[in-house]
């Protein structure tokens, strides 16, 4: 069904122009009723005849006076064929809310919406504009002509023109694209880019699909998919802005490959700790948000992988997954061996695997040694968080203290390894693609 959506002013001659120019199955009226004594738009509609007084003539004060049919019966409308609903003169905010949810209604009902803002008064026009906006797939379409003097068309001379509103629509969804982006916020870009692209409203092509192919690339790190990121950014790997991020992302498939394959006595160099380093960054993003719980739980496995790491590269090479008490120390033995599962396997947590890179000797030792009772405090804090094994969810206060000390401590672990590329010459994800 075709749906006609109009405001209506003084005058009758536009809008049954547009009415029989468009032909539509069914049409709603934005009238003004009186107010203040002021006659409104509803009287022209379906209120018997319309009665038009000329101005007076000067020289004998006889004014002519015009009757003519009202616009439903100009139009051969039936009762069944129209709706009229009153809006406010001057309150642009009220015509748009009444004007949204009419265009929703036939929208969402799979109508073919025309929108026409020709008649009425301005804030009736911006508003039912502004609503039919919201919606490209409505079209947008005004009357225009000769005008008969500064407020008026003269009758007869009147054209009816659509308006490209999906421009306006594509405009403003580009710009909430690149906001989103600025909030490392790639997943909502990319809804939108899809949105775009299924409605055809792209310019360039070529600039269009960079930027999705991006934003689902950086949309898929941000979830750890990284291979899956790896193969998209692939396309684009040459591009300035991404080289180094592409470069950064192979080295964490790199360290996941290098994990998976691992074995003791492994002599093969093991990649920097640029997964940590990456997890690290993904807490930042998350705080960044506000997600405050999130960011302390990615910090908390970062510290727990960074220990994991050590436990692997170091001397005797061990894993706290399923750790072969035979390597350590024999004093030592009966304790963790107190820790073997029903499974058969000896599995430490995250304050085990620094206490024991301290009894072998690690270069850690040292920093952990002297950071010890402060990471120990935050992660009581982070034991009582809402995401962990408390009911309390996270302050920022809290989620940044917590960030200075992680960040402290990895720090001058990565200084005591001589690792040559360490956490704080990484880039976090751009703001700007």
């Amino acid at each position: 069904m075709k749906v006609l959506i109009l405001t209506v002013g003084g005058s009758d001659a536009p809008i049954v122009n547009c009415i029989k120019n468009y032909q539509p199955n069914y049409v709603v009226f934005l009238c003004t009723g009186d107010e203040n004594g002021k006659k409104g738009s509803k009287k022209i509609i379906a209120n018997g005849p319309i009665v038009k007084k000329e101005r007076p003539c000067k020289m004998c004060d006889h004014e002519d006076v015009t009757k003519k049919d009202c616009v439903v019966d100009q139009c051969a409308l039936g009762s069944d064929d129209y709706s009229i609903h009153v809006v406010p003169h001057d309150e642009p905010n009220m015509c748009y809310e009444t004007a949204f949810k009419l265009i929703k209604h036939y929208t969402s009902e799979g109508h073919e919406v025309i929108v026409d803002y020709t008649g009425g008064t301005k804030s009736m026009s911006v508003g039912l504009a502004v609503a039919a906006m919201e919606f490209p797939q409505s079209k947008l379409s005004v009357v225009k002509g000769v005008r008969q003097d500064l407020d008026r068309i003269k009758d007869g001379m009147e054209v009816v023109s659509k308006l490209p509103s999906h421009a306006v629509f594509a405009q403003r969804q580009k710009r909430l694209c690149m906001d989103l982006i600025s909030q490392h916020n790639y997943a909502g870009a990319v809804r939108i880019l899809e949105e775009l692209s299924t409605l055809g409203f792209v310019d360039d092509e070529k600039e269009f699909n960079r930027l999705l192919i991006l934003c689902r690339s950086f949309a898929a790190w941000d979830k750890f998919d990284y291979y899956k990121a790896a193969d998209m950014m692939s396309v684009y790997s040459s591009d300035p802005l991404i080289t180094e991020y592409y470069a950064a992302l192979r080295q964490i498939c790199a360290a996941l490959e290098w994990y998976r394959d691992w074995a003791p006595g492994d002599k093969k160099p093991p990649p920097v700790f640029m997964l940590i380093y990456d997890v690290l960054l993904n807490a930042e993003r998350r705080a960044d948000q506000g997600h405050y719980d999130d960011a302390v739980s990615r910090m908390y496995r970062a510290l727990e992988m960074y220990g994991q790491f050590c436990l692997r590269t170091g001397e005797p090479q061990l894993t706290s997954e399923d750790m072969d008490v035979s390597l350590i120390p024999e004093q030592h033995r009966e304790y963790y061996e107190r820790k073997r599962g029903i499974g058969g396997r000896i599995q430490i947590g995250l304050i085990d695997d620094y206490e024991l890179l301290a009894l072998l000797g690690h270069p850690v030792n040292q920093v952990w040694e002297n950071c010890r009772v402060q990471i120990k405090g935050v992660l009581n804090n982070r034991n009582d968080s809402f995401l962990a094994h408390g009911m309390t969810p996270v302050p920022y206060e809290e989620y940044t203290n917590m960030k200075n000390i992680i960040w402290g401590f990895i720090s001058s672990c990565d200084e005591v390894m001589k690792i040559k590329k360490r956490l704080l010459e990484y880039k976090q994800f751009p703001l700007e693609i």
